[in-house]
């Protein structure tokens, strides 16, 4: 690993995805202590790291979305081509958690509201 504190974790079929203060750790689930792919930091409103602060994702329609949840926003990745596809940005606080139920992603904030998403991105 990269000795990073884990703030963060979701396995997906293939995947072990760790969230930290700095960025986002891709390893493969059949060897998690092997080499780990980094996914682009976290890019909260003015700054250029940020912590993730939860994970969730989907798999739907041949492809697998992950959801990672920042300080103001939340990122949508296609965990198949490794890169960031959407930012969601309804919140007005850090994103504490996620959830994907019946094609629709799910989000509760320390802004005291839960969001409700739904388009094609979602899954």
């Amino acid at each position: 690993g990269i000795n990073a504190e884990y703030g963060s974790i979701v396995v997906t079929g293939q995947w072990l995805v760790c969230g930290t203060k700095e960025t986002l750790e891709m390893r493969a689930l059949r060897d998690p202590s092997g080499e780990c792919t980094l996914l682009a930091g976290g890019t909260g409103r003015g700054t250029d790291l940020a912590t993730v602060y939860c994970l969730e994702y989907t798999e739907s329609g041949g492809y697998t979305r992950l959801f990672s949840g920042y300080s103001d926003s939340i990122k949508v990745w296609n965990l198949d081509r490794k890169i960031q596809c959407q930012t969601l940005d309804r919140h007005q606080g850090t994103v504490a958690c996620l959830s994907v139920v019946r094609g629709k992603l799910y989000s509760g904030g320390y802004d005291q509201t839960v969001k409700v998403w739904r388009g094609s991105k979602i899954g």
